[in-house]
Formats: structure tokens, sequence, C-alpha cells
């Protein structure tokens, strides 16, 4: 397949565990240039090694969206149906396995906010209602000029119906978006945007919450992080939320003065997980012991939180380009050793990986990663060498030598991410 041409191309894990998917892209400089929509591929498919004792071998498949798009993100309902959430203008959806997929964009606002002038758009399912968010970042019109903002839709019928409104004034690139448990015990779900605010150096990660579907919105005291590039973000089934990011600004005066998150040297490079236990208001900053992060400044999702409340977090470590994975049973205050987590057929992982969790002990890890002998990225670009995706389950993510089954999913001759993208 020519590079140039790269579509959005879907990988999913045969598992019990929701459905976690690879997503690649190309990624056009602004604005990107027109190309000609080539050919839809069929399915390729691809047995798992490493198989696990009492567990029958399961398939990875890439599904070819026929979408041209830049950093999508995925979920999955209850009843099976897939969402792709586009960088702007809407998401994509699919009934039957990702087979097939259909374009849908939710209306403009009455104020006039649209997603189609909105960046890096995202997309999140309630675990509990199958409510289906769409936000996209930067460009709500009514935050007033200059002041970015997020656009938010939502829709209870998978898409067929939407309501919106807008959050998040005052911050620009990478909204996140999650639901958790209500503070107060009630049905209504709560709901989540960290937005990416300025400060004198570097970024600061603002959160904003609803507790009424999304309706309205009130910015919390305290952000969740002092740094630009994060994660999702992900809430555990008693209300706590988890979220990930590195810390890799440097000092700052302002952190000096102001000792919510005060700067400390030792912190400096490490992957850090931001907790809070009070629906928000709230944040403590917990550090991944002996791990060095700075060449990974790119959202992805790298904690998970499993039905018992075992914590997962996953990093790629600057010294060798290598996953690794650590859990923790008391809310990320303390770690388990680091277990490498690379998957057979891999020597090098770009930054690129994303956890999720499951039935207790159940993840899924999403990856990219090379077969080269020499590491081909050169700190944190990743447009060199060639690139694959993988996925790797396991069934015992609390052991201390879990054991996983993976795939690389990419058909001979086709990588998902080419020299040069």
């Amino acid at each position: 397949m020519d590079k140039a041409r790269r579509r959005v191309k879907l990988g999913i894990a045969v598992a019990a565990l929701p459905v976690i998917a690879i997503v690649a892209s190309r990624i056009y400089p602004f604005p990107a240039p027109v190309v000609a929509q080539p050919p839809k591929q069929p399915p390729h498919c691809v047995t798992t090694v490493g198989n696990l004792p009492g567990q029958p071998a399961a398939q990875g498949c890439m599904f070819d969206t026929e979408i041209l798009d830049q950093s999508p993100s995925i979920q999955v309902s209850r009843s099976g149906t897939l969402f792709i959430g586009r960088t702007a203008k809407g998401v994509l959806r699919s009934t039957d396995g990702g087979l097939n997929w259909q374009e849908i964009t939710p209306p403009d606002h009455a104020n006039g906010d649209s997603h189609a002038k909105g960046v890096h758009g995202t997309v999140h399912i309630d675990a509990v209602t199958d409510r289906v968010y769409y936000v996209t970042s930067n460009a709500a019109a009514s935050c007033g000029s200059m002041k970015g903002g997020a656009v938010v839709s939502w829709s209870d019928d998978l898409g067929k119906t939407w309501s919106g409104s807008t959050t998040g004034c005052g911050t620009f690139d990478w909204g996140r978006m999650i639901t958790g448990h209500h503070p107060k015990g009630l049905n209504q779900r709560a709901v989540y945007f960290f937005g990416v605010a300025p400060r004198l150096v570097g970024g600061i990660r603002p959160v904003f919450r609803s507790l009424d579907g999304g309706a309205t919105w009130a910015k919390m005291k305290n952000p969740a992080s002092v740094t630009t590039e994060a994660g999702a973000g992900v809430a555990a089934l008693d209300g706590t939320l988890y979220f990930d990011y590195p810390e890799f600004i440097g000092f700052d005066p302002y952190r000096v003065v102001d000792k919510t998150y005060p700067f400390k040297p030792a912190n400096l490079c490490k992957q850090m997980i931001a907790v809070s236990e009070d629906f928000g208001e709230t944040w403590r900053q917990e550090a991944i012991p002996n791990s060095l992060a700075c060449n990974i400044q790119t959202g992805h999702q790298k904690v998970a939180v499993d039905k018992a409340g075992t914590v997962y977090a996953l990093w790629t470590d600057d010294r060798d380009n290598q996953i690794y994975l650590v859990t923790s049973r008391d809310k990320a205050r303390s770690w388990s050793k680091p277990v490498k987590v690379m998957p057979p057929g891999a020597t090098f992982n770009n930054g690129h990986a994303n956890i999720i969790a499951g039935e207790a002990g159940h993840i899924v890890i999403a990856s990219l990663n090379t077969s080269a002998k020499a590491n081909p990225r050169r700190w944190i670009v990743s447009g060199y060498g060639v690139w694959h995706a993988y996925l790797a389950e396991t069934f015992d993510g609390t052991s201390a030598t879990p054991q996983f089954r993976s795939v690389n999913l990419d058909p001979p001759g086709d990588a998902t991410q080419g020299e040069g993208q």
C-alpha cells in the first residue's frame, strides 16, 4: 500500500474484555494534502502467539475503515457497537465488528459551536449507561476569541441523535473525557473533561466536572497535573480517578510560589500517576519508581484499573525503549517490581503503548513496535523506521511474571507506520 495514502486501520483483540484497538493514521502537516482514496483492503487476521495455559488461541484482526484521518480514538458499547472519534467533524460507527463504517457528524450547537473547527477529537462511551461522548478541543466559538474551549456532544441512542454543550474555556490541545461514579451515589454519572491550559513553563491540566451528564460544567479548583502531554484517564468502580503523565517539565518558578504541585527534582522524567479520591476536587501525584519517561510526550492510555481495583501503569523507558508494566493494590501509593512486556518479535517501542483492564487480572496492551536490530527512533520523533501494531493480552496481570498471548496485526509488507510517516 502507498504509505502516502495511509487510511485509518483498526486492530481488534478477540477477547472477553472490552475491545481495544490499534488505530494507525498518517499524521499530515497542516493543511493535509489532498490524496486519492485507495481501494478498501479486506480484513487481515492472525492467530496469537504465546497462547496461555487454559485459554484457547485467539485472533487479532486489522480492519480498514476506508477513511483518511489522524489521531483517532476508539470505544465499544455493551452491545458491541464500535465508535472511532475522528480528529474533527464527528465519529465513525460500525455495527458489524469493524467490517463496515458509517460517518456520523453531530450537529452544530444552537450557540454556533461546531466540531468541524476543532482538533484532536476523542470519543468515550460510559460503561454503565452506554452514552456516547464526542469532544473536540481548541475551537469553541462561545468561549471567545483566542480562548480555545471544548465542544462536547453526546448520544443516548448510539449515534442516531445528539445533544451538546461547551466546556473547558481557556484550554486548547488534547482534551480528554471520562465518566465515573457520581459523588452522591445517584443514578446519574459524573463526567470529567481534562484540558490543556498554558502556563509560564509548559502546560497545566485543569479539570472540569459535570454532574448532570454534560449539560452544565464546573471547573475544579485544583488541576490534575502540571504537564502538557498526558493520557485519557480512567475511573475505578468506587469513583477514584487516575490520570497518567510524564513529569518532563523542568524547574518552573510558579511551582515555588504555588505549593499545590511543588517541583520535586527527583521526579523529573518519571512516569507519574495523578490520583483523585474525591471526584476530581483534589489530586495527589505518585511517581513510578525507577522510570525514565521524558521521551514519551504523547497522549495515550497508560493507566488502567480492573474491577477488583488493581491499578496498572505502562511506560516506555528512555534508556532502552522497552515497555514496562507495574501494578498497585493501594491506589498508586506503592508499585510492584517492573515487568518488561514487549511482545515476541518486537525489539523497540516508539512510545505508543495503551492499556485497558476488565475483570481482575485481565488486561490488554496495544503498542507500536519495530523489529529492527537498532532502535530507529530519534528522541521523541517517531517518523523514522518501520513500526508495527501489536496487541497483547493476559489474564494474570497481577502476577510477578504475567504470561501474555500477542499478535502482530500488520499484513506482510504493510506496516502501520513506515519510514518518514
